[in-house]
């Protein structure tokens, strides 16, 4: 088609001027300059489907949170070395501390800010990640990033006003609608009091309702997570509130997964047991993981998986592919997440290039933008167009793929790209 010769004229000449490999090395520090190309242009204005792995802890812009926290003027800002309470640079608001009471080595935000205009810098880096932080603990050092700020954005007036924006832009990106792992947030007001669960989705409906204000089409659907590694004791009563929350959202959520590294020491057979009859759909994490000794992706299709967030080892397998490709199991794959947790170097070699040429149900998402500084989809989009070689009728039909058959919206998206590649080939 017309839209591929001029995309791969572009792709061409980006690659061309790029002859120190580092697109496909270390891709997140090429985007500045990626961002300032025609072909960037292109798949910024390209409709996307839906965002099928996106973690809500970890989806939004870190600059804009940061803006909001100084502009709140209840935040504050712990300074002192690590402790086992708290991290150093950890955000929270003064809702968030018991009875409002601030702990020594915590300091107001604005204060810290006037004694150190430099401190925004700092904290922008310490609550993002790239391939630099790679390394044997990269997966404690990721972990920790969660726990900087999750006590600031989940302060109620904050998360609705950073989570609005996020949605709206989610939308004029070209999403039409996204799944967001939701690990059970504790959001609260800023008077200390915490929102039930119950509330918390009912905010997400609420936001849901003033982006349909501009975007009616634009739809949030929610996975309930609980982390590997935990005792399996503990699971049954996560999967009785997943129950509950599908019952009673049966519009909004969707299923119920299990987060966290999948080296953790405990893996998804340790849970089949108490995850057999889930009475929840299972959308289960798993593959995100080089190990060739890990089995998680067979374990997570026995327990019914249609979708498998990652999938990123299943090259191993091949008997294993051949049942995803025969079931039409989604594969969830986030390719730069891959490289900034260290599975994959060299771009050109992540196994999902093979997976899209090999007609298996891929779609490409984003995972944690909020850490990696990253657009919600077009960063990964363009990465799997400049790195795998694909056509742009691979990189639409992994966008159809997001869409799960459903035909008005597949209609919805077909017009909307007409409309895209007659204005890209003007």
């Amino acid at each position: 088609m017309e839209i591929d010769q001029i995309t791969s004229k572009m792709r061409h000449d980006i690659l061309a001027a790029s002859r120190d490999g580092l697109i496909f090395n270390d891709f997140q520090q090429q985007l500045p300059k990626l961002r300032e190309t025609s072909l960037y242009r292109i798949f910024k204005a390209m409709p996307k489907g839906r965002l099928m792995h996106a973690h809500i802890e970890a989806t939004f812009n870190v600059r804009d949170m940061l803006s909001l926290a100084i502009a709140n003027g209840g935040v504050y800002v712990f300074l002192n070395e690590e402790t086992k309470e708290f991290r150093h640079y950890q955000l929270a608001h003064r809702g968030w501390f018991e009875d409002g009471v601030i702990p020594q080595g915590w300091k107001e935000l604005n204060q810290a800010l006037a004694e150190d205009p430099g401190l925004i810098e700092t904290l922008f880096s310490m609550c993002t990640s790239g391939k630099g932080n790679i390394d044997e603990n990269i997966w404690p050092k990721f972990e920790a990033i969660f726990d900087r700020f999750k006590a600031v954005n989940n302060c109620k007036p904050i998360f609705v006003s950073l989570y609005t924006k996020v949605f709206m832009e989610m939308a004029a990106e070209g999403l039409m609608g996204v799944d967001l792992r939701y690990i059970s947030q504790t959001i609260f007001e800023e008077n200390g009091h915490r929102l039930t669960a119950d509330e918390y989705v009912d905010t997400l409906r609420d936001i849901e309702a003033e982006v349909h204000k501009l975007y009616p089409y634009f739809h949030i659907n929610v996975i309930f997570c609980y982390y590997k590694g935990v005792p399996a004791e503990t699971v049954p009563e996560r999967l009785e509130f997943a129950r509950h929350l599908q019952e009673k959202y049966p519009d909004m959520f969707i299923g119920y997964d299990m987060v966290g590294g999948e080296d953790c020491g405990k893996d998804l057979l340790y849970y089949t047991t108490v995850l057999r009859d889930a009475g929840v759909p299972i959308i289960m994490h798993a593959g995100e993981t080089s190990n060739p000794d890990n089995h998680n992706i067979e374990y997570a299709l026995n327990l019914g998986s249609r979708r498998l967030g990652h999938g990123f080892n299943l090259y191993r397998f091949p008997d294993v592919e051949a049942r995803v490709k025969a079931g039409n199991v989604m594969l969830e794959v986030c390719p730069l997440s891959n490289q900034l947790l260290g599975y994959v170097d060299d771009l050109r070699e992540h196994p999902a290039a093979g997976y899209i040429k090999r007609g298996l149900n891929v779609t490409i998402n984003s995972d944690d933008c909020a850490i990696f500084d990253t657009a919600y989809i077009t960063d990964d989009l363009l990465l799997a167009y400049l790195c795998w070689d694909l056509t742009m009728a691979d990189i639409k039909r992994c966008l159809k793929n997001s869409l799960q058959g459903d035909p008005t919206i597949l209609a919805q998206f077909e017009q909307q790209w007409k409309v895209f590649e007659s204005a890209a080939l003007r």
